[in-house]
């Protein structure tokens, strides 16, 4: 969903109104999904993590890639934006509202291979073949 919605958005499939909006909110809560997946620092008991498929949970906070500077961005403006009603809002200007959706895509996919190499197969699903061979071939597009 993630690497769909950037595409598509990158390319101004809505145009602008309601659908972009919605397509916009739909990619930002999925991002912040993502990324608290992979970089979880308070989560709660029922939590869905990336540090619950490794057999050392603090394994994960080593060997993952590092959080770069627009993922922590997004993480914020996706709460303030996005996720919840916030009086910071009313100083989100058109210029600084704008969400570089190929790019967070590409930062959050770095994360999730890396995810995908070092978690045990036997703890993913029986799509997570097909889905490591989408994520292969959306990069190899980009290139």
């Amino acid at each position: 969903m993630l690497t769909t919605l950037a595409r598509g958005l990158s390319a101004g499939i809505a145009g602008q109104g309601v659908i972009n909006n919605a397509l916009v909110e739909s990619f930002v809560i999925h991002a912040r999904a993502l990324l608290y997946f992979l970089y979880a620092e308070s989560p709660h008991p029922d939590d869905v993590i990336a540090e619950d498929f490794l057999p050392a949970p603090d394994e994960w906070a080593k060997i993952r890639s590092p959080k770069t500077e627009l993922p922590k961005t997004t993480h914020k403006s996706v709460g303030k934006e996005a996720a919840h009603l916030t009086y910071a809002r009313l100083h989100v200007t058109p210029e600084t509202k704008g969400w570089a959706f190929l790019q967070i895509e590409e930062d959050i996919g770095t994360a999730l291979s890396r995810f995908l190499e070092v978690v045990p197969k036997s703890l993913l699903g029986p799509r997570w073949g097909e889905l490591k061979k989408q994520w292969a071939d959306a990069n190899k597009e980009r290139a």
